[in-house]
């Protein structure tokens, strides 16, 4: 069978926005059959050695959490999805994490837990579309999408 899409990598950091990306993500995986890969990327670069294993062990319960809910989410839906954890600079994290499962698209939301963050480095969507090598989709905050069974307006 030939599938618009075989696997599909939505990035989530917990926020409203990605929240929107993560319900697209599951309408397309679901109507066009492919498989779904839920990452969420640890953000731990830039702080000293004496703070590191303290952020790394938080920044990573925190993703373990959001990832969870996710696949919850996704389950309730009739969804199955893999859930990947890493750590690092997110857009570079999310394009590696394309490139080694051999995914075929990329789906961000608009906006994520950036604040002074992006005003300083950018956004991480922006660089995900200038360094991906398969197409990027980029899922708007007030996407209206599946929650528990019904269609609702994307909530903040």
């Amino acid at each position: 069978m030939n599938r618009l899409y075989s696997h599909i990598l939505v990035a989530t950091d917990g926020s409203s926005f990605s929240e929107a990306a993560v319900c697209y993500a599951m309408r397309l995986a679901k109507a066009t059959g492919a498989r779904l890969t839920i990452i969420h990327v640890a953000n731990v670069h830039g702080y000293v050695e004496v703070l590191w294993h303290d952020m790394r062990r938080r920044y990573r319960e925190e993703g373990k959490k959001v990832l969870e809910e996710v696949r919850e989410h996704c389950s309730i839906e009739g969804i199955e999805a893999d859930t990947l954890l890493e750590e690092g600079a997110p857009y570079l994290k999310i394009v590696e994490a394309a490139r080694r499962l051999n995914c075929d698209l990329i789906i961000l939301g608009s906006h994520g837990h950036s604040g002074l963050e992006k005003l300083l480095l950018g956004s991480v969507t922006e660089r995900v579309i200038g360094i991906s090598p398969v197409p990027v989709v980029v899922v708007p905050p007030d996407f209206k999408h599946l929650k528990k069974g019904k269609h609702v307006h994307g909530e903040r």
